[in-house]
């Protein structure tokens, strides 16, 4: 069964200021299309491309899905 937006919307508020902030740029985001602005997807864009530079130049190494999703687990689904 689907949660309603009005319960949604009273967890939101419960949520602290920093979160509840995350929260309105990620719809914000999808809500648009995407970025906020051109310019924030362009600089993405080139973030994007400069991290794969420094992995395929073995700059540096990746961390293996599992091990990522572990401790995401432990730090956040106590």
């Amino acid at each position: 069964m689907a949660r309603k937006a009005e319960e949604i919307y009273r967890e939101a508020l419960a949520l602290s200021d920093e979160e509840r902030g995350k929260l309105l740029r990620l719809l914000a985001a999808r809500e648009s299309g995407g970025y906020a602005s051109p310019e924030i997807e362009q600089a993405w864009l080139e973030e994007i491309k400069r991290r794969e530079r420094e992995f395929e130049e073995g700059k540096v190494t990746s961390i293996p899905y599992e091990e990522v999703m572990g401790e995401l687990r432990e730090r956040y689904c106590k």
